[in-house]
């Protein structure tokens, strides 16, 4: 079948089709962009569509909006249909933004593919976080104080009030730069507002600035979903998932100002109240020479957290000497803020029977309330300690009668010129004499006394040490390790009468490998927190139990055994 086709036709064709290529082309050089709308309350969203007339697998460049906008989605679609003869292609995003700032914003032009879109002028207005009784959700901050001084605690509560149904209801985390914080409360209540009942969800904040200038709290955002009342399935397990809200706190502004000058050096503590307590592990009546007593002293601060509270000052002085524990940090926290405290435990052995003075124990801190400086104190205490078992205190050590003749010397070279020295040599002498006399008479007492303390120390109290072991495996199931620590030293003294100040003293005494590696991490985990250097008391009482049922042996002759600080002759 042949055709036959006149110039004419072939004309019209050839332009019909240059007419259709040049309508294509025109499509695929359209990128638009449409806004829903473009007057809007902050903390509102609006919906950008930009559409391409065409088929492309890449997208336009979105990061020029994210400068004054959140993207909070973004979705794509592609079309492509003919119908009756009119070919439709195109691809398009539809993007839900929601802007970061008040005032003139401008959605700026999208490029692909050499094309660009036009530019989109918004207006957004500030949103008033007031409710006038026609809001259905709105959000109240609130300061404690305006106006601080630095590392002083302002408590920050924020409030949403909602009167209709809210789901997925979420908030940003408050960053907040130059400041630490707590949270220190978070309640769910009803109120009654111009006559409308509002849901409230109420959060609060312990802020402590650590820098003094103009501290700067950030908007905290809230993002919900509220049902849409006019679909009946909205909120349903069918229904749509309603509307996006997002609410954003009021920016505030807090004035820190630096401590006062006249608080002089040391550490700064700006609280609204402090105190100090102690404990002892036993009555300061029992106190024994040689054996520790465990003091706990608590640091308790209200308005400050753990890690600003210092560490106390508890030194060794004239007869004991200390031995310190890890400090307790805590942090507890109620509607007023933190309560922040240290808590330190000391062993203390007194080295010698008689009285011991324990110095004062102070801290200075700034009352927040009263605005002065303020001292709270533990008063010294006097504290008289007994001897140890078995020694016995002596009226007078020889050592003074020496430095009686030294004197006595003295006194005859004063007199050498004198016109009698045969006088004077023979008082000299007499005096000698009496002072040797008197010497070796006391040894000779101090011996006897000797001798019968060390037959009552071979004579152990073996109810006492039997009801002090009981204690000691009595508190093996305790996390108390300092207060282990102190009941095997006891019971240890008491078991080989002697005095027992140390763990390593133990070891050496009971002369067995295992007690002696379980010692050995008990020393280690009082001075770690971490959980691999827990020491198995149990196992230790069971050692110490069977080391038990072979009692020290007496000493041939009654020979004592060796004293820890040796005799004085």
């Amino acid at each position: 079948m042949a055709f036959t086709f006149n110039r004419q036709q072939i004309c019209q064709w050839i332009a019909a089709a240059l007419l259709l290529l040049s309508s294509l082309a025109c499509q695929a050089d359209s990128l638009t962009a449409t806004a829903d709308r473009t007057q809007l309350s902050r903390g509102e969203t609006l919906e950008l569509q930009v559409r391409f007339d065409g088929q492309t697998t890449s997208d336009p460049d979105f990061s020029v909006l994210e400068e004054d906008f959140e993207i909070l989605s973004q979705n794509q679609q592609n079309q492509f249909s003919i119908i009756n003869g009119t070919t439709e292609s195109y691809t398009q995003w539809v993007l839900q933004l929601l802007p970061k700032k008040t005032g003139s914003l401008l959605i700026p032009p999208l490029e692909l593919k050499g094309v660009q879109s036009s530019p989109i002028r918004l207006q957004v207005a500030p949103r008033s976080n007031t409710s006038n009784g026609s809001e259905p959700i709105f959000i109240e901050t609130e300061l404690s104080k305006s106006s601080v001084f630095v590392q002083e605690q302002v408590l920050l509560t924020l409030r949403l009030n909602t009167s209709v149904p809210l789901s997925g209801l979420s908030s940003e985390e408050l960053m907040i730069k130059d400041a630490a914080m707590v949270k220190v409360a978070e309640n769910q209540y009803q109120k009654q507002n111009n006559g409308k009942l509002y849901q409230v969800v109420e959060l609060k904040y312990a802020l402590f600035p650590e820098a003094s200038g103009k501290l700067v709290i950030p908007p905290v955002r809230f993002n919900a979903v509220m049902a849409d009342r006019r679909d009946r399935f909205s909120g349903s397990f069918f229904g749509s998932r309603g509307k996006p809200v997002f609410l954003l706190s009021d920016e505030q502004h807090i004035d820190v100002k630096p401590r006062p000058d006249n608080y002089g050096p040391g550490d700064w503590l700006p609280a609204q109240g402090l105190s100090l307590s102690e404990r002892w592990s036993r009555p300061l009546d029992e106190l024994v020479a040689g054996e520790p007593v465990t003091r706990t002293i608590h640091l308790t601060a209200q308005g400050l957290m753990d890690s600003q509270l210092p560490p106390l000052i508890i030194d060794a002085g004239d007869g004991f000497k200390v031995y310190p524990d890890q400090p307790q940090l805590e942090n507890n926290v109620d509607p007023q803020g933190v309560i922040g405290s240290r808590v330190e435990s000391v062993a203390i052995v007194p080295s010698r029977a008689g009285q011991i003075t324990l110095p004062p124990v102070k801290v200075r801190w700034w009352d927040t309330r009263s605005q002065q400086m303020r001292e709270t104190l533990l008063e010294s205490q006097t504290l008289t300690v007994k001897p140890a078992p078995g020694t016995v205190a002596t009226p007078a050590d020889p050592a003074p009668l020496t430095s009686d003749i030294a004197v006595t010397s003295d006194s005859v070279e004063l007199h050498e010129n004198s016109s009698d020295n045969r006088l004077l040599w023979i008082l000299a002498a007499t005096n000698l004499l009496l002072s040797v006399a008197v010497i070796t008479l006391l040894i000779l007492w101090r011996g006897s006394r000797k001798q019968a303390a060390t037959v009552v120390n071979h004579e152990p109290n073996h109810e006492k040490e039997s009801a002090l072991f009981k204690d000691l495996c009595q508190s093996a199931n305790s996390k108390d390790l300092p207060g282990f620590r102190e009941a095997l030293l006891i019971w240890a003294g008491s078991f080989w009468q002697r005095p027992v100040q140390k763990l390593s003293q133990v070891s050496q005494l009971a002369n067995d490998e295992q007690v002696s590696l379980l010692l050995e991490a008990l020393d280690k985990s009082l001075y770690s927190t971490a959980a691999d250097d827990e020491v198995d008391l149990n196992r230790l009482c069971q050692r110490l139990k069977t080391l038990r049922k072979t009692r020290p042996e007496k000493s041939p002759k009654g020979t004592p055994l060796a004293p820890l600080y040796g005799s004085h002759t």
